[in-house]
């Protein structure tokens, strides 16, 4: 029996089955929807997801947004991770109990943000080299999202569908010998010990996705806020990708700069002794924090303040509250180039 050969109708992606009919500015034009409407789209299904069990307005938004998600996975065929968005919305649409749906929604939010600021490294490279950047970022972040479903199905003991799912790895990756080891202790039913398989699967293909994305945690990040939670909260939010220096204080941070150079800061506006505008001023003051990226953390959001915060130079404005997948798309924007 003659195999059905994939390679002749699509892309050679995992994970993506791009038809080859696509042309490149196709995919793109569905790439560059994606990067612009992710990020806003996570935080409003974030913000629904709030009040899930309280109001059913909430609820019935949830769900519309999770379709328009499914919608722009399916636009750049990422096909695990649309697979993924489809296994929420079924709970979601069965009354599963809240805090599984936030279990499941956590780590796809997640996945989902950082398969977009990957894209964002590929979009601002030149065209001959962004066809390239594109297909090596999406097969690491696209394998990631299968690793991904095959671990959610270990999850519900879906064993058979997920055997099927790691034969395809294997086939598509047959040089890939941890897929085949994987398979052969899921075939002698040994789970246990495919499960930590698949951990270390993930965190290698996370990895990838990571060094793809150009994230360099030499890179430095100067946060300045007076109120410790919020020092805490940029903290854990951007560490994992970039080194940051937290400080309670417009004096504070100008000592840093004695002997730290950021590549990017994030400041409040209202602050004692010091505040954010005045701050600003003194940074783009200096020789070599000119064209540093500038962004402004605050409650404050009304035109005046705005206005003011790009009259001392800053590049980007967020408002509190802000989830720390959207702080960090937005410091990926900089510093992922």
């Amino acid at each position: 029996m003659e195999l059905f050969d994939g390679s002749k109708y699509y892309h050679k992606i995992p994970g993506l089955w791009v038809p080859k009919t696509s042309s490149y500015n196709q995919i793109h034009t569905g790439i560059n929807l994606f990067i612009d409407t992710i990020p806003n789209l996570t935080q409003t299904i974030e913000d629904n997801f709030v009040n899930f069990n309280k109001h059913h307005d909430q609820q019935a938004k949830f769900v519309r947004n999770m379709e328009m998600m499914r919608v722009l996975l399916k636009d750049v065929h990422a096909r695990g991770l649309e697979s993924e968005a489809g296994r929420i919305l079924l709970f979601a649409n069965q009354n599963h109990k809240i805090d599984l749906l936030q279990k499941m929604m956590k780590p796809f939010i997640t996945d989902v943000l950082s398969l977009s600021v990957a894209m964002q490294k590929a979009q601002n490279s030149e065209k001959g080299e962004k066809e390239e950047a594109l297909g090596e970022i999406e097969i690491n972040a696209n394998m990631l999202k299968n690793i991904s479903a095959i671990s959610n199905l270990f999850e519900d003991t879906e064993y058979g569908k997920a055997q099927t799912m790691i034969i395809d790895l294997v086939e598509y990756d047959p040089a890939e010998t941890a897929f085949a080891s994987l398979l052969g202790l899921t075939v002698a039913k040994k789970y246990v010990e495919a499960k930590v398989a698949l951990a270390t699967l993930k965190e290698k293909y996370n990895e990838a996705v990571i060094q793809l994305a150009g994230v360099d945690l030499s890179k430095k990040i100067l946060a300045v806020d007076d109120m410790p939670e919020i020092l805490s909260f940029v903290n854990n939010a951007l560490r994992n990708n970039y080194k940051v220096i937290a400080v309670p204080s417009g004096k504070a941070a100008l000592k840093v700069l004695e002997s730290q150079k950021p590549d990017l800061f994030i400041l409040d506006i209202d602050m004692p002794e010091m505040n954010g505008y005045e701050l600003a001023e003194r940074i783009r003051n200096m020789s070599d924090y000119a064209k540093t990226p500038l962004v402004f953390l605050t409650g404050n959001s009304t035109r005046e303040h705005i206005t003011k915060a790009m009259q001392v130079g800053c590049d980007d404005f967020i408002v509190k509250p802000a989830s720390h997948e959207y702080l960090l798309t937005k410091v990926g924007k900089f510093l992922n180039k």
